[in-house]
């Protein structure tokens, strides 16, 4: 689907036509093409990187892709970016986010944060700006994790409402423990982890990625106690903390 008007420019001699790239897209074109790179990509890839130019392969990321799918004024498409096609699974997952963001508007949007309010807008109308085609981009990823933190905060409520701190500042702390969740933190080139052990819950950072759900043996330290602030509920924070298989 090539995004352009035709308009008509008045030269000498008479008029000759001329495509002008158009300066918003439909929504649910837009949409279902960042349900394609996130399907491409395998997840929501934040930067592009360019490899050798021995092989000249690229990764592009998520937001690219959907910037690059429908050319305007604002950017220009590099000669080696491939557009993707959306498939029928795409625009069916499309149908399921906009059923996703249908709670929030019968929520009602005042309660909301400034960045779930603003995910919601993106995809509200029938069409998006050029310039908002970044941040539709991340809408998969978006609804992705919301689930996984509704569901999570839901679990967090019910089955460990009557977690308690472990030790005190210092202490070793030793257990099993079966990770609910992980966020990955460019800042610190880390993953903070939510984990559990014996009902009562922990976090810490590692450089190694693990899957939520795994069980690992732990050691680590206390470094903090306080009610998390996700899922308002009793919280050890671990530091030098080293995972070992059960």
């Amino acid at each position: 689907m090539t995004l352009m008007n035709t308009t008509f420019k008045n030269v000498p001699g008479g008029y000759v036509t001329e495509a002008v790239p158009l300066r918003t897209v439909p929504t649910q074109e837009a949409l279902a093409m960042a349900c394609a790179a996130q399907r491409i990509n395998g997840a929501y890839i934040k930067d592009t990187r360019r490899f050798s130019e021995l092989t000249n392969q690229t990764l592009f990321s998520n937001k690219d892709i959907v910037k690059f799918a429908f050319p305007s004024t604002d950017n220009q498409v590099p000669t080696d970016f491939v557009k993707p096609t959306p498939t029928a699974e795409d625009y069916a997952e499309v149908a399921e986010i906009h059923k996703w963001m249908k709670r929030y508007v019968m929520l009602g949007l005042a309660d909301l944060g400034n960045f779930k309010h603003e995910m919601i807008q993106s995809i509200s109308q029938d069409t998006v700006p050029v310039n908002n085609l970044g941040r539709v981009a991340f809408v998969p990823e978006f609804v992705k994790r919301d689930k996984h933190e509704t569901g999570l905060t839901k679990e967090i409520r019910i089955e460990y409402r009557d977690s308690q701190y472990l030790g005190k500042e210092k202490d070793n702390v030793e257990g099993v423990a079966k990770i609910l969740d992980k966020r990955y933190s460019q800042q610190w080139e880390s993953f903070n982890y939510v984990a559990v052990i014996d009902g009562n819950l922990v976090s810490f950072m590692n450089k190694f990625e693990h899957n939520v759900g795994d069980m690992k043996r732990i050691k680590g330290k206390v470094k903090a106690q306080g009610k998390n602030k996700l899922f308002s509920a009793n919280e050890t924070r671990l530091n030098y903390v080293k995972l070992y298989k059960v």
